[in-house]
């Protein structure tokens, strides 16, 4: 140690004897137990949410595609009251969650934001349709679309965020990894997802209940 540094240290050390104050040492990571702040663990509330509730919540708050698009007529905003979540509670990014039925056409599974395009049941346009099956994940439909979850109870976008990231590392493991994405071309698929309004020439869906036969 320098001598510079040994005076400011016997400084230091005076100044505390002198107005009778001590310090605390605590190892690095635990100064939650001194300050009472919970420390903030966005794949604790994802794993919460998902072993309390998991894909049943989903199914059971699912419109069909079909029904979705056919009753919105072109404008999904006029059946988000019904059907929708924005991100913000009652503005933001418009997600919903959908379930249906089709046939896997293409697998695009060496990108790392990967998908199985597939010709959805009930529907007949020139929409592109995707299920997403990252590893990299768009959008952050899943979250979006958990009632019980709200922006306001965090405390900056970042922890909000990485609440999404945590639901997806979930959908990777839980609902994609089991099932076999390689060879998928030309079957049939039954899935419950969630989708997000971004552009009209593109329906992503990120699964949260995914079949292959």
């Amino acid at each position: 140690m320098s001598k510079r540094n040994l005076i400011i240290g016997a400084a230091v050390v005076a100044v505390l004897a002198y107005g009778g104050l001590t310090a605390t040492i605590i190892p690095e990571g635990t100064e939650a137990q001194l300050t009472g702040e919970k420390v903030f663990d966005p794949t604790a509330n994802a794993q919460s949410f998902w072993q309390e509730q998991g894909p049943s919540y989903f199914e059971q708050n699912a419109v069909d595609l079909a029904q979705l698009f056919n009753e919105a007529g072109g404008d999904l905003t006029t059946v988000a009251s019904k059907y929708g979540h924005y991100s913000m509670g009652d503005s933001g990014e418009l997600s919903f969650i959908v379930k249906g039925t089709g046939t896997i056409t293409t697998v695009k599974n060496k990108l790392r934001s990967g998908y199985l395009a597939f010709k959805p049941d009930g529907i007949d346009n020139n929409v592109s349709y995707r299920l997403q099956i990252g590893p990299v994940f768009k959008n952050a439909s899943v979250r979006d679309t958990i009632s019980t979850l709200s922006f306001h109870d965090y405390k900056n976008q970042i922890e909000w965020a990485q609440v999404s990231v945590a639901l997806h590392d979930l959908v990777l493991k839980e609902v994609i990894q089991p099932v076999d994405v390689a060879n998928a071309e030309g079957k049939r698929v039954e899935y419950v997802g969630c989708y997000t309004v971004t552009r009209p020439s593109q329906v992503l869906i990120t699964p949260v209940v995914l079949k292959i036969q």
